[in-house]
């Protein structure tokens, strides 16, 4: 009987162990069905226009209340503001970055397209990935008229 009762706890503790691991591999997989990285870091697609660079979020509002979606992206060179129109990942987007202001990543050949005074009031998509610590790491830039 002494058997039965140790091979029954052990069972037991087995079982707890494993439930205990399994509940704690559980993460975040938001909208788009795809999230990795340690803090639910997920894929976004963005599309808008850099409105000015080496200016604040406040600066813009302030000289054009009306516009809507408005967002900061600071980097380690500077900041600008962008106007963004369309996100894949909509519910995640405005779950994550609010306030509207972002820390940007990336190569800096990225970051210099981005902010490129030639490049202002231009339509840009964006590719990066966005972590629920409000950064964002560009993956790719494109530009289009």
């Amino acid at each position: 009987m002494g058997f039965m009762s140790k091979t029954l706890r052990t069972g037991m503790a087995a079982t707890l162990l494993l439930a205990g691991i399994t509940a704690g591999a559980q993460g975040d997989i938001g909208a788009g069905g795809s999230s990795f990285g340690p803090d639910g870091a997920g894929l976004v697609h963005l599309r808008g226009k850099v409105l000015c660079t080496a200016c604040s979020l406040d600066e813009v509002r302030h000289a054009q209340p009306n516009e809507p979606a408005l967002y900061q992206l600071s980097y380690k060179q500077g900041q600008l503001v962008m106007q963004v129109s369309w996100v894949n990942t909509t519910a995640r987007w405005h779950r994550v970055v609010w306030p509207p202001r972002l820390w940007v990543r990336g190569e800096e050949s990225l970051l210099e397209q981005l902010s490129a005074e030639a490049n202002l009031f231009k339509e840009v998509e964006i590719h990066g990935i966005l972590s629920n610590t409000r950064t964002l790491d560009l993956t790719s830039i494109t530009l289009s008229g």
